[in-house]
């Protein structure tokens, strides 16, 4: 079954686990590349809201300008168009979420495409309600606070194929529930502008469609949902804070090697631990924390991912995009790395101090091929407990 565009479709050109791109023409024969998301998949709105600030990131990242001519992400099926020559930039919008896409191959016995006379040269008028939506607009404290409904775990019976493999039912969105280590609830309070209030569950990841069979190795996982409370795009300007503490001789140090998918040492507070919660080929995220000296808990994630080549600011910022920030507004923290913190978070009716760091590093002598996330939470007093983790973080993999 073909989605539902305002355009003529002629034939599907590529595809991967959540949609695909299909050559078009408008009511004017001008010719198009139309990237659309499955019904199924548009039905979980954080795959919807990923779709839209992935086609964002990569229009702001174009020096002349928005590259798309027409879009609609609250349609049934949401798509974007491109003119016919920016075909890998509509491939590009599966890529940077980190999907196997793939050009669909036309065999030798299947039925010819109906000849059209089209303008390939003319470029499409753009329509006025067809723009870019604006930093604003994508992290408005109505989109960020909204509530999910519920969800049917499984695509409707519909649902366009996925070549190369069969499309598998996506697994139902997370429920409210708990941040961090066990026995910590961490409901976000977000104390700017009308006082937000989010229920979030980074425990329980966002759905993530299955990886379709495939002859070569399919690219790393990446974040491929958005989250309830992204940071706010694009960072402000800044820099490493140079006041954030860092270990020293004197301090207890606890150094974890070892650890599944993960290439380097990693030091932490005594009494720390980290637990693997997820492991995939370029992904591993484990859970590190322990008790403070007053008996609370306190710590988070630790993500190391692959970062797909090319790893360069439109990848980057897409990636970051679909991590969790509680809201708070990102700060470019060098070249590859931007940060949020908040002494703002409430935890169980208690204040609490949040910290994000998303970086990218090499792991050879090569390009940047590695992202790591560092989510965690503390008492606001033991906040110096989660800088001197990141500022360690920083020196061995010199982000």
């Amino acid at each position: 079954m073909q989605p539902v565009v305002p355009f003529q479709l002629i034939a599907k050109l590529g595809a991967c686990q959540i949609g695909g791109v299909w050559s078009a023409v408008d009511e004017n024969e001008h010719s198009l590349v139309v990237a659309v998301l499955d019904a199924g998949v548009a039905g979980e709105p954080r795959w919807r809201d990923a779709f839209a600030a992935t086609t964002n990131a990569i229009a702001q990242s174009a020096s002349a300008g928005p590259t798309y001519v027409g879009a609609d992400f609250s349609a049934a099926t949401p798509w974007v168009a491109y003119p016919q020559e920016l075909l890998p930039t509509a491939e590009r919008t599966f890529l940077a979420l980190g999907m196997s896409y793939a050009p669909v191959v036309a065999h030798a016995d299947d039925p010819p495409t109906a000849e059209r006379h089209v303008q390939p040269d003319a470029a499409p008028t753009p329509r006025p309600t067809d723009r870019p939506l604006t930093t604003a607009e994508q992290t408005s404290p109505a989109r960020l606070g909204r509530t999910l409904p519920p969800t049917d775990p499984s695509p409707p019976s519909d649902s366009p194929p996925h070549p190369p493999a069969e499309p598998l039912p996506l697994r139902p969105p997370p429920r409210a529930g708990r941040w961090a280590l066990p026995a910590i609830g961490l409901i976000v309070g977000l104390l700017a502008g009308g006082g937000l209030v989010l229920l979030v569950d980074p425990g329980t990841d966002p759905p993530r469609p299955p990886a379709a069979a495939s002859a070569s190795p399919l690219p790393p996982p990446a974040p491929t949902s958005a989250p309830l409370s992204p940071g706010l795009e694009p960072p402000v300007a800044g820099r490493w804070p140079a006041g954030w503490v860092r270990f020293t001789p004197a301090d207890r140090i606890h150094t974890v090697t070892g650890l599944d998918g993960v290439s380097f040492p990693v030091r932490l507070p005594p009494r720390w631990r980290c637990t693997l919660v997820e492991r995939a080929d370029g992904l591993s995220r484990h859970r590190c924390g322990g008790p403070s000296d007053s008996g609370e808990e306190l710590g988070g994630e630790l993500v190391v991912r692959e970062c797909p080549a090319p790893c360069d600011g439109p990848r980057q910022t897409a990636m970051r995009t679909a991590e969790e920030a509680w809201g708070l507004q990102w700060v470019h923290c060098g070249p590859t790395c931007a940060y949020a913190e908040t002494s703002s978070l409430t935890v169980d009716g208690a204040r609490r101090y949040g910290l994000v760091v998303v970086a990218y590093w090499r792991s050879g002598d090569g390009d940047i091929d590695q992202q790591v996330v560092l989510r965690m939470t503390a008492p606001v007093t033991n906040a110096n407990l989660l800088r001197r983790v990141a500022n360690y973080l920083r020196d061995v993999l010199l982000f």
